[in-house]
């Protein structure tokens, strides 16, 4: 209904407390059920010696339970399925009773404004994906349409992006528009059953150096793929080195219209960017027009359309040069106007020998998920960590339902494959131009994706005249500000064996594979952990020399955990404390875990104390965990723990005694 008030505040609806996990209502009828069956006596109702004072005398037994159980399962389905889960797996419910026009404006020039940010982004993404023009378009408004219903950021923009494409450009390379199709369904369908498991938690093993590497490659392979277009060129390659290779070797080759048009359109792009802010220059700030709520606004509007613009301005100017016959420009060509089919991602398909490129081959399911590899689980990774990120960034500090957006990205891409869509994330860039459009709700992205289709109905004759040059600085400058150039120097001033994964990354993703290159980065960035935790202990040997009442005391402090990369430095120590005669005390006061492998060192230095006729090994400020490992794998005979801060004449008795 809509709200009598008028007010045009922002609806937040992400300040709700987390509710009862499914999961509760279950346990807690497990635990009704056990008391129940407990009899006032005592007695338990299993008992089958009692069964017949509970059952009818004409009774079944199995009538008398099969009804009890469809109640209680009635009980736990009702007690899981509660209006708060709904609200929050269905974000549209809490926000949609409230919703008035004055949020629908709002939402009207936020969805129009991302939407003709979208068009000239999604028609070049498909280029870099290596796909015809159009699917760009036919992956930008599914996604849209689903994160109305299930997403809970409204500033977030789920579309193709620079990072997506590029890792579909192989494979679509290899296999077409249905490859990517099929990503796109196997991408949602990860993503959806790891929002329903909560696995969430599996983003957290990249890093954000890694991240950071990652990004700052991927932005820098794809606008190196569009250095071909920038200039006019025509040769094979696609990675980092085979286009700047081909670039250089074909210098002589370039067309400089498009040269120009390509360098030129980048500038003003750049100008454009920072329309908006130059009224805060110290020149212009005394300038009374510049002040103006709607020369401000027109500012604004300018600078955030400045995609639509450019690509709107080269389709005029290279159709009235080709009504005079002059062609100077590489054109896009004709892009397939009209809807896309509703159908199901192809499961098996006809594919193309590569060999002679005559005959054709039949690829089972199982086969095509083998030729698709580690993209099957990497590209749906990558998306996620975008997705959260972005919901986060735009979070403003307050809780974010990391589950809610992987369900939300799950269900884009699962409908988006509907319709050919390649994977899709949020974008950065067009979340920002909808948080500074003033976006209320996520209805917004209903405005986007309907201008999407319009484009695709009405539109796609006259974008046949875009300048490749145009598109190629669309991207160039889009891209451009990913490369994370202010990461490196907070890292080498707070950590710098941060820059060995964030380089490692970095490199490996351009020069040899963007999905194996945050695979070894990643795994990079565990080992230096697991080294850094495990394999450097520095135990401090303290000895304490004995008088009259007491003998000599040494204690070896652990100063981390026990695991088995630091095994034999401890052994060392332990080793070097005794003498045969002295008190040995291993003080574990900074250690909450001890692995198998520390454990067993553990047995092997009390064991070979015992059979020497030594001290028995002593420990104290053990915590219970650390207790009960130590207990659970060591002979009782051979160790001996002490109450922490234990004074020296017990150890010196305990020393006596021995």
């Amino acid at each position: 209904m809509p709200n009598t008030t008028g007010s045009t505040k922002s609806i937040d609806y992400r300040d709700e407390k987390p509710q009862e996990r499914c999961g509760e209502p279950l346990m807690k009828g497990r635990h009704s059920k056990d008391v129940d069956n407990i009899a006032p006596d005592g007695t338990s109702f299993a008992d089958p010696s009692i069964e017949h004072f509970f059952l009818p005398k004409s009774g079944n037994r199995s009538k008398v339970d099969n009804g009890s159980t469809k109640k209680k399962r009635w009980a736990k389905i009702k007690g899981a399925c509660t209006m708060q889960l709904l609200r929050r797996r269905l974000p549209i419910v809490q926000w949609l009773p409230s919703y008035n026009w004055s949020y629908a404006v709002f939402d009207l020039i936020a969805g129009i404004t991302v939407g003709l940010t979208i068009i000239p982004q999604s028609i070049a993404y498909a280029g870099v994906a290596g796909l015809p023009l159009e699917y760009g378009l036919y992956s930008s408004f599914m996604g849209m349409f689903a994160y109305t219903v299930f997403g809970s950021v409204k500033e977030s923009s789920i579309g193709p992006t620079a990072v997506m494409a590029l890792m579909t450009f192989s494979y679509a390379n290899e296999g077409g528009a249905a490859y990517a199709a099929l990503l796109s369904f196997l991408a949602g369908i990860i993503e959806l059953c790891a929002g329903l498991l909560n696995l969430g938690f599996l983003v957290e093993f990249i890093s954000a150096p890694v991240i950071s590497g990652f990004c700052s490659a991927a932005a820098l392979t794809v606008a190196s793929t569009q250095v071909k277009g920038l200039f006019g060129l025509k040769f094979s390659g696609s990675s980092f080195v085979e286009i700047w290779t081909g670039f250089f070797t074909n210098l002589s080759k370039i067309n400089p219209w498009d040269a120009g048009l390509g360098c030129s359109s980048i500038v003003v792009l750049l100008l454009l960017r920072k329309l908006n802010s130059l009224k805060n220059l110290g020149s212009l700030k005394k300038v009374v027009c510049l002040r103006n709520r709607f020369v401000d606004g027109a500012l604004w509007f300018i600078s955030t359309s400045r995609n639509a613009i450019a690509v709107i301005g080269g389709c005029v100017a290279a159709y009235l040069l080709e009504t005079n016959g002059l062609t100077p420009f590489t054109l896009t060509g004709n892009i397939k106007a009209g809807l896309p089919s509703f159908e199901m991602p192809p499961f098996s398909i006809n594919k193309t020998d590569g060999e002679d490129g005559n005959s054709t081959i039949f690829l089972t399911f199982p086969e095509i998920c083998s030729e698709l590899g580690a993209a099957i689980g990497l590209i749906p990774l990558i998306a996620i960590l975008e997705q959260v990120a972005i919901a986060k960034a735009f979070a403003c500090g307050k809780q974010t339902d990391s589950t809610q957006e992987m369900i939300a990205l799950g269900f884009g891409n699962i409908l988006g494959s509907f319709f050919g869509a390649m994977p899709i994330t949020s974008s950065f860039g067009r979340s920002s131009v909808q948080s500074a459009s003033g976006v209320k709700t996520p209805l917004s992205n209903i405005y986007g994706g309907i201008l999407v289709l319009l484009a695709l109905g009405f539109m796609m004759p006259s974008l046949a005249y875009i300048p490749k040059a145009i598109l190629a600085s669309v991207i160039i400058t889009s891209v451009i500000f990913m490369v994370e150039l202010e990461e490196l120097k907070p890292m080498w001033k707070s950590r710098r064996l941060e820059l060995v994964p964030f380089g490692v990354t970095f490199f490996c993703c351009l020069f040899v594979n963007m999905e194996y290159g945050i695979l070894i980065g990643a795994a990079v960035h565990l080992f230096l952990l697991a080294y850094m935790a495990g394999s450097r202990p520095h135990p401090e040997l303290i000895r304490i020399p004995g008088n009259k009442k007491t003998a000599e005391k040494v204690i070896v402090k652990a100063d981390t955990n026990l695991y088995f990369p630091g095994v034999e430095k401890f052994r060392q120590v332990l080793n070097e404390a005794t003498d045969g005669e002295t008190c040995v005390m291993v003080d574990l006061s900074h250690v909450t875990e001890i692995d198998y492998t520390a454990l067993k060192m553990l047995k092997s230095v009390a064991s070979d104390y015992h059979k020497r006729g030594l001290m028995v090994l002593h420990f104290t400020n053990a915590s219970p965990k650390v207790t009960k490992s130590i207990s659970s794998a060591l002979h009782s005979a051979d160790i001996d723990f002490l109450i922490p801060n234990m004074d020296e004449e017990d150890c010196g008795q305990i020393a006596d005694n021995v």
